[in-house]
């Protein structure tokens, strides 16, 4: 099997529309475009630097819960993706500017001896998400 690219990752949502103006607020995300599933639920596509981000309900046998309390860049316990990464050309100021905007940062920046730094912040829907700039 030859791998072309990531192609997207999908969050189920529980306010599509809430969370999609989290992302395009916060991080300049672009609606691609929009359309039904199988369940007659609407999806949102987003181009979030580069890669597609898929938003939608939780299909009608899964119910969602309340994620536990996040530690180190991921939950405590029960979810198998740790976080996603966003690269970003300054994660302090970045830090900054989201707390400025009310986000939820997990813990301060981190900078490795190997030039690293990041951070991790709630995102809806029981996301984590981290900021990576390599130095």
């Amino acid at each position: 099997m030859k791998i072309l690219s990531m192609d997207h990752i999908h969050v189920y949502c529980g306010d599509l529309e809430s969370s999609a103006a989290f992302y395009t607020e916060h991080f300049e995300a672009q609606e691609v475009m929009r359309n039904e599933n199988v369940h007659d639920q609407t999806r949102v596509f987003l181009s979030l630097g580069g890669t597609l981000l898929v938003l939608s309900p939780a299909p009608p046998d899964i119910t969602p819960v309340n994620p536990p309390a996040a530690g180190d860049g991921a939950y405590t316990h029960g979810f198998g993706v740790a976080h996603f990464g966003l690269h970003v050309d300054d994660v302090e100021a970045s830090v900054r500017e989201l707390s400025d905007r009310g986000v939820e940062i997990l813990g301060p920046p981190v900078s490795e001896t190997t030039g690293l730094t990041y951070a991790y912040f709630a995102a809806p829907d029981g996301v984590v998400i981290e900021l990576t700039q390599y130095g």
